[in-house]
């Protein structure tokens, strides 16, 4: 012991006098606090020999001083802040005094239970300041403005702990485009920021252990410099689920433009942080590449566990709660790798409940190279494609004449003009425009004009391969040139006017204006109009496939499936062995219409086999559309195995810019993209996707070797802008792997 034994109260409250500043009155009232806990000013009064009506003034003034703190209470009641905190900076003979008071000190009740209340400003400063201190591994805040600057001193002392902010009470004019536009520095000291209009109080959370929440000084139900300070782990963890769940969904990304580049390795603490990057980096790095390692625990063991493997998936929701990782563990030489799902921190329906994440490039991976599963793809298509195809295919029910435009952007003599080549010469003309208050006035020129639209693209590629082709859709009556030209007119079963587009090229994009045309006008009803109910029973029968686009432009498209499956169907003695049905722009469709749609395709699967093909930004449209209760985004695979069976279909096909997916009856294939070093046109190729697609389909090649397929026609057409032949496409895969880096 020191020898603060043998001091009395006596000489404590005159230590307290001297060397604290503290009057009479004040060290009987702050010492009877220490000795006996929280009291009302009556019990207090008792306590202290300090007559009643002086109490309050010496309280108060004790806790201006940072001494003594109020609670809610009715009658209010006081309680002395932990010496320790307080006498502190106090020199050796105060020490002692405060070592006295230490012995004395009854425990506050609410620092007991893990929350301690502070109503002083510079108090409640200096504790946040502190909490962020101390973080070791995250730092979840939610902020003001005003009260970010505080601290922004604190952040950026914490470079190696990871930060998000979320900042609140901000201006509707800094919104623009589901974003916001700031300027601040925060993305300097912060990983990820969001940002809303609404004033919120703040809440921080530190390594998910401790917190603290500061009420708003415009909360009228609160005393302007009310703060708590959060130290029970469970109520700090429940201050970072409302924060990461709740909260931060609902926020605008804030200078978005400004994010911090995606680096690997990585790690990660919340699993919604990990989910985010996914998000951003399959967009170029194939899922399979990444290793994920997590430490954390097994859910039904309650183990500490510490496990790595490749990963196979993700779920990423918005706003729900569940989301995980789908981990191909590795187990020594264990060829079978079991697939495990790595919630975050407290889930209990994953395999695993993680505490950190780190994700990293596969040491064998190449942005040059393609995967082993890809070139095993490959090779089986190589192997199956026979060297002959024979077949009867129609395809339908779209129109388009796609008007090539450039535009012009120095007119030099009649003759002679500088284009507009590139989309963000154009943009930064309409942004200039907009700011000045301007008229844009463009001149145009068009090149040329080609069929367009799901039924031409596929109708090429199909009758180029050597396919009977049957188009059935808007080609003008009388037939286009542009349509005649590319087909036997024999071979072309016209409904009405095609659909013009205006297509603007440009090196790195293209827009494109299309009128409605006829297609609206399309049901089962129109259909048989021009084409009697015996001559599609004709038409069909003894069909090896029929290929259907132009989906979310002819609003009653059901009506066709139903009537192929409730009045063609009966009539067929050898009916198509498979329907491919490309989704194009679905998302103008109201969910109602198209639930109902996807109904009318599921019946139609019963009699004749149906693959859907989509792109990915479709797919996670009818994802959210569909898995009700369960939105999220997904990996591709995923996506295509849950869209196939909530569809019931036989197959769903889904193309993206890096890879593509086929998922079917025996699970779900994948391949990645060619790798295309100076592409003709950039983006995805849904119409040549599916022409690849059919053309397996047609030759009955195993599922594998159908996306191969349907990816080796893409990537050519992404390639070299021409439709391609059967030696083309054959040629194509012999060099799948040489195509140049992407």
């Amino acid at each position: 012991m020191s020898g603060y034994e043998n001091l009395d109260e006596s000489e404590i409250r005159n230590s307290l006098q001297r060397h604290v500043d503290m009057s009479e009155y004040e060290s009987q009232v702050y010492l009877a606090l220490v000795q006996n806990g929280k009291q009302s000013m009556r019990d207090l009064s008792e306590a202290s020999d300090v007559p009643k009506q002086r109490v309050y003034d010496i309280v108060e003034e004790l806790r201006e001083q940072g001494f003594v703190e109020l609670d809610d209470s009715y009658p209010k009641k006081a309680y002395a802040v932990d010496p320790t905190k307080t006498l502190g900076p106090i020199q050796t003979h105060v020490e002692q005094v405060q070592n006295a008071l230490e012995e004395f000190h009854k425990s506050v009740s609410d620092v007991d239970s893990g929350v301690a209340q502070f109503r002083n400003r510079s108090t409640i400063e200096k504790y946040i300041s502190e909490l962020l201190d101390s973080a070791e591994r995250t730092i979840f805040l939610m902020t003001s403005v005003d009260r970010l600057r505080i601290f922004e001193d604190a952040l950026r002392d914490n470079s190696d702990v990871q930060v998000r902010v979320v900042l609140t009470g901000l201006d509707e004019g800094h919104v623009v485009d589901d974003r916001i536009e700031l300027n601040s520095p925060i993305r300097e000291f912060a990983d990820y920021v969001r940002g809303t209009v609404r004033s919120e109080p703040l809440v921080l959370s530190v390594d998910r252990t401790a917190g603290f929440f500061w009420p708003s000084t415009t909360d009228a139900r609160r005393q302007p410099q009310e703060g708590f300070y959060v130290t029970d782990e469970e109520l700090a963890f429940m201050f970072d689920r409302f924060l990461s769940d709740t909260v931060w969904p609902l926020g605008y990304p804030v200078n978005p433009d400004q994010r911090r580049s995606i680096t690997l390795p990585q790690r990660y603490y919340r699993i919604h942080d990990c989910l985010s990057d996914l998000e951003v980096l399959t967009d170029s790095v194939p899922l399979r590449t990444l290793t994920v390692r997590f430490e954390g625990y097994d859910n039904v063991s309650g183990q500490q566990v510490s496990r790595e493997g490749r990963l196979a998936g993700y779920y990423a929701p918005e706003f729900d709660d569940q989301a995980y990782l789908e981990v191909d563990i590795v187990e020594g030489d264990d060829e079978q790798s079991p697939t495990v799902t790595v919630g975050g921190w407290h889930s209990r329906r994953e395999d695993y409940m993680a505490t950190s994440i780190d994700l990293e490039k596969h040491e064998d991976w190449s942005a040059e190279e393609l995967d082993d599963e890809t070139l095993a793809h490959i090779e089986t298509c190589r192997t199956e494609l026979p060297e002959e195809i024979a077949g009867e295919v129609i395809v339908g029910f779209d129109g388009y004449i796609d008007y090539i435009r450039s535009l012009v952007g120095e007119r030099k003599s009649p003759r002679m003009y500088d284009e507009i080549s590139e989309f963000d010469t154009l943009r930064e003309m309409i942004t200039r425009a907009s700011a000045q208050d301007k008229t844009l006035q463009f001149e145009w020129v068009e090149s040329r004009r080609l069929p367009g639209g799901h039924t031409a693209h596929v109708g090429q590629v199909l009758d180029t391969a050597g396919y009977d082709t049957e188009l059935v859709g808007f080609f003008g009556q009388p037939i286009r040139d542009e349509f005649s030209d590319a087909f036997d007119e024999n071979a072309l079963l016209s409904l009405g006017q095609p659909t013009v587009t205006e297509y603007l090229q440009f090196g790195d994009g293209k827009v494109l204006f299309t009128d409605s045309g006829g297609h609206q006008a399309l049901n089962w009803e129109t259909l048989r109009e021009y084409v009697p109910l015996e001559d599609i029973v004709d038409r069909l029968d003894e069909t090896d496939l029929v290929s259907i686009g132009g989906w979310a432009l002819i609003p009653e498209i059901s009506t066709i499936w139903e009537g192929i499956y409730e009045q063609v169907y009966p009539l067929l003695s050898s009916p198509p062995d498979d329907i491919i049905v490309c989704t194009s722009d679905v998302h103008r469709l109201t969910e109602t219409t198209l639930r109902s749609d996807l109904e009318s395709l599921s019946i139609l699967d019963d009699a004749i086999p149906v693959t859907v093909v989509t792109t990915s930004e479709q797919a996670a449209h009818l994802s959210d559309a569909l898995l009700s209760g369960d939105r999220g985004k997904r990996a591709l695979h995923a996506t295509a195995e849950s869209l196939c069976r909530e569809i019931g279909v036989s197959r769903v096909a889904v193309t993206a810019a890096k890879e593509s997916v086929l998922a079917g009856p025996h699970g779900s294939q994948r391949i990645r993209s060619a790798l295309i070093s100076d592409p003709a046109e950039e983006g995805t190729f849904e119409d040549h996707f599916s022409a690849g697609i059919a053309l397996g389909r047609v030759e009955a090649l195993s599922d594998t070797s159908t996306l191969a397929l349907g990816s080796a026609v893409a990537s050519y057409f992404k390639q070299y802008q021409e439709t391609p032949s059967l030696s083309d496409i054959r040629t194509f895969l012999d060099t799948y792997e040489n195509q140049g880096p992407a």
